[in-house]
């Protein structure tokens, strides 16, 4: 009989320190997140961000009808051009340092003579952080003072062209 009271004392007492039928027992904390579900959410909000800046940035005859008469788009080559060089100057790579998830629309101020360029410039952005214009706008314009185009690329006038970031 005493091993009876005994081992029912003992199943008690383990019941009891095991939380038991506690009716103040606290809720169980909520289960963390899985660190590789969560950074793939942030990376398609990031994304969605990138898009809707993207989709929300000046188009170039926007810019152009703002700016006036004196300026024109760019042909498609003078744009697909600043693109590549803007690429291997690797000013986005820089941002991107500071923001991995930097996206954005470049305006490109081009002004051709008759002899070729003699003006390249960023003439506005839209980033989605501001490493896109603490960073990246001033590497461009370091970068487009060697950039030359021939009078091939555009008769003399402003241009205005446009590269998209992502």
């Amino acid at each position: 009989m005493k091993s009876r009271a005994v081992i029912a004392s003992l199943v008690i007492l383990f019941i009891s320190a095991c939380g038991g039928d506690s009716k103040d027992k606290a809720p169980a904390a909520a289960k963390e997140p899985d660190p590789a579900l969560a950074a793939d959410a942030y990376r398609k909000a990031q994304q969605a961000f990138a898009d809707s800046v993207l989709n929300a940035s000046r188009t170039a005859v926007q810019v152009v009808t703002k700016l006036g008469k004196d300026y024109e788009v760019g042909s498609v080559r003078l744009r697909d051009s600043l693109g590549v060089l803007a690429a291997k100057s690797e000013c986005l790579l820089t941002g991107r340092k500071s923001d991995p998830y930097l996206a954005g629309t470049v305006s490109v101020f081009v002004f051709m003579s008759a002899i070729g360029s003699n003006v390249v410039r960023v003439q506005e952005s839209q980033w989605t952080s501001e490493a896109g214009t603490k960073i990246v706008d001033p590497c461009l314009n370091e970068a487009a003072k060697k950039w030359k185009f021939d009078n091939t690329f555009g008769k003399p006038a402003a241009y205005i062209s446009q590269v998209q970031f992502k």
